[in-house]
């Protein structure tokens, strides 16, 4: 019994000299390698990775924005290619962006603003832009101004897009002042390398994509924009370039990985016939040949009944699939900045020539990519004679919108935009499309309906009905 009660004296003591020591018992259940709060140079990374991810992805971008501007196409399985888009798919695209790459981007923003580093937060602004318009793009009207607010704000009002696109633009502006007031981040910036003269260039050039967007439903506004951004300077070269790369596995190219399991895509019969036309040499880059009979063929879009075999129609080109692991993610170009200001010059924006502005997008285009397949310089210097710009006119402007349109093959949000705001090519349906027309929106997430309804519902008052025919803001054709 005295050991006993000696040993029950020494573990209380030993408990109170515990309690002492540490100050609170709550902290006993704390495990010290997992923190609560994360850095910005770990934050930045992951937002900027699974923003692309899912952006340039096999299921967001080769199912759904690469094949509704006709440069994809849905080989084996064509649920898109006929209008049948899955609800769960548009929820875990939604869920992606706001739970986790603009979750991720807005603390970076927040910790910028509490450490007084304005590189910091401006580099996030540009980010954050950039997923931004990437969401408003695929919906329209979206959660905005009241989003990432987290337990401050659980039903978020949907913004109108002509206030979400003022908004993106002033951000930019207001990112590329900040970039001046901070020394950025030490390590963690996976694009540009906390280099801030090169994301001022991406933050302009962000902003005559999104001032060149407002072109058909406020030319004024567009051009005030667009003329702005354009002398604050973007991109120059190829040197400029937003490109991730991938420095292999567990990152590699999200399309590699598609090849790797899946790919069963394909190249647009349309794409293939344009190139094929105008003796495009980007065909063998984009398109490898039917291993069937080495023939150059692509699968219209929009059908359903056609004689399937994967030997039959050209696949992706190996650039990205095959030999893809490291080939990086072109998130903007300077050849879309190019060919943005030619079409500026064209309807007066701006003075400088649009015959110019032109040619130098097309090379820029052909000389962005490396390896066996991309065009020579020599098949370059043929190939521009044969699409000489034919003047300031609705000829030129639509010799310019094709080439853009070509340009943009593998950035499949960006082509579906652009077709959407041009109509450029023009696009036949197919035959077994069921919808009135190509899809031209993505539908709201299921769980909004639930969670969110009356922003929900007073979005689509304003907007239109929920569905992929009803248009986005800025599309008025």
């Amino acid at each position: 019994m005295k050991t006993s009660l000696i040993a029950k004296r020494a573990l209380l003591a030993g408990l109170v000299l515990a309690v002492g020591a540490c100050g609170d018992l709550t902290t006993i259940n704390e495990n010290p390698n997992a923190p609560t709060d994360v850095g910005a140079d770990f934050l930045l990374p992951q937002s900027i990775r699974s923003g692309v991810e899912a952006t340039f992805g096999a299921g967001q971008m080769l199912s759904h924005t690469a094949i509704w501007p006709q440069h994809a196409v849905e080989l084996q399985y064509p649920d898109e290619e006929v209008g049948d888009v899955r609800a769960a798919r548009m929820t875990a695209y939604w869920t992606n962006y706001y739970s986790n790459s603009l979750a991720d981007i807005q603390v970076v923003i927040d910790k910028g603003i509490e450490s007084g580093d304005g590189a910091v937060e401006g580099i996030g602004l540009i980010w954050k832009t950039w997923l931004f318009h990437i969401v408003t793009d695929l919906w329209g009207e979206v959660p905005y101004s009241q989003a990432l607010l987290g337990a401050e704000n659980t039903a978020p009002a949907y913004d109108a897009q002509e206030d979400i696109y003022s908004g993106m633009i002033q951000a930019l502006t207001d990112a590329t002042a900040k970039l001046a007031t901070g020394s950025g981040f030490s390590s963690g910036d996976i694009l540009y390398g906390n280099d801030l003269a090169a994301w001022r260039k991406f933050a302009n050039s962000l902003r005559m994509r999104l001032a060149m967007r407002l072109s058909e439903v406020d030319p004024s506004a567009a051009q005030a924009a667009f003329a702005a951004a354009y002398a604050a300077g973007g991109f120059t070269s190829n040197a400029d370039n937003a490109m991730l790369a991938w420095p292999g596995a567990p990152y590699e190219n999200p399309l590699f990985e598609n090849w790797q399991g899946r790919d069963d895509h394909g190249v647009s019969e349309t794409m293939i016939d344009t190139l094929v036309s105008m003796a495009d040499p980007r065909l063998e880059l984009y398109a490898e040949p039917a291993t069937h009979d080495g023939a150059y063929r692509g699968l219209q879009n929009g059908r359903s009944d056609a004689e399937f075999s994967l030997s039959y129609y050209s696949r992706i080109g190996d650039h990205w699939r095959a030999d893809g692991a490291s080939t990086p993610t072109a998130i903007m170009t300077y050849s879309e900045v190019a060919l943005l200001a030619a079409e500026a010059a064209n309807r007066g924006w701006i003075a400088d020539d649009a015959a110019t502005l032109y040619e130098a997008g097309i090379r820029a285009n052909m000389a962005q990519w490396s390896g066996a397949n991309s065009p020579t310089q020599a098949e370059i210097d043929a190939y521009v004679p044969t699409v000489a710009y034919a003047g300031d006119d609705a000829t030129g402007l639509a010799q310019i919108q094709l080439q853009q349109w070509i340009g943009l093959f593998m950035n499949g949000s960006e082509a579906w935009s652009h077709w959407r705001r041009t109509g450029v090519p023009d696009l036949a349906m197919g035959p077994d499309l069921a919808l009135s027309r190509i899809p031209v929106r993505f539908t709201y997430p299921d769980i909004e309906q639930s969670l969110n309804q009356a922003s929900w519902e007073a979005a689509n008052q304003r907007q239109g009905a929920d569905a992929l025919t009803t248009t986005v803001w800025w599309q008025t054709n």
